[in-house]
């Protein structure tokens, strides 16, 4: 009885030692465990990033030549502007059509001779205004190239100095053609830069000694910061 005892504890620890030694390998053959999924933070831009309402703040230069009749003659005159740009664009897969509008506050001066430099002018704009059709394509998701074309508006002092001078001032009106580039940085908040050429009307202003007519034309370069709805 008693050796039957034994032979039974020695196979009891023989299989309890064969399975011990035989648990690493089946622990390395496991496969490793799952990594957790990794999530973007930053989410992508949509493909129509560029429909909707929008609105931002725009910042820049402009440059503005007179040329001035009948006396002969030129003005230049240049400057800073910035105001609030906004609009509204409608985006069917990379074409985009839309309608934009901006009011600025600007200083825009300079001066010019005429009447062989026995006057000067001395053109000054301090307010601009645009409205404009936009189209154009997104050339990725989240770029957008584009053209403008529309009407524009500024206000300009118009002073004279020497013989038959004095004050003057216009309301000048004309059309305006520019581009531009717009990248979204996320569903929200877009970058763009936009150059506008404007061909104003001219403008005849009465003074004292007689009447000076004054043509005008701009080139104005904004950084824009929108924020789309």
């Amino acid at each position: 009885m008693r050796m039957r005892l034994n032979q039974a504890w020695t196979l009891a620890a023989a299989l309890l030692a064969g399975a011990t030694a035989s648990s690493p390998a089946f622990a390395a053959d496991l496969p490793p465990p799952a990594l957790p999924p990794v999530y973007d933070q930053t989410p992508l831009p949509p493909e129509d990033v560029f429909e909707g309402w929008w609105l931002g703040g725009t910042i820049g230069g402009a440059t503005v030549n007179y040329d001035l009749a009948p006396a002969g003659g030129t003005a230049g005159t240049g400057g800073v502007l910035g105001g609030v740009v906004g609009g509204y664009s409608w985006q069917s897969g990379p074409f985009v059509l839309g309608v934009e509008g901006d009011i600025m506050a600007a200083d825009v001066s300079g001066n010019g001779n005429f009447n062989v430099g026995l006057n000067r002018v001395s053109p000054s704009i301090d307010a601009m205004a645009d409205l404009r059709l936009r189209a154009g394509v997104a050339i990725r998701p989240q770029v957008l190239v584009f053209a403008t074309f529309g009407g524009a508006w500024a206000n300009a002092d118009l002073p004279v100095t020497g013989p038959g001078g004095g004050p003057g001032s216009a309301d000048l009106f004309g059309w305006s053609v520019g581009g531009g580039a717009e990248v979204a940085l996320n569903p929200n908040w877009s970058a763009r830069f936009d150059y506008q050429f404007t061909d104003f009307n001219s403008e005849s202003v009465n003074y004292p000694g007689g009447r000076l007519k004054l043509d005008p034309d701009s080139d104005t370069y904004r950084g824009s910061l929108i924020y789309r709805f």
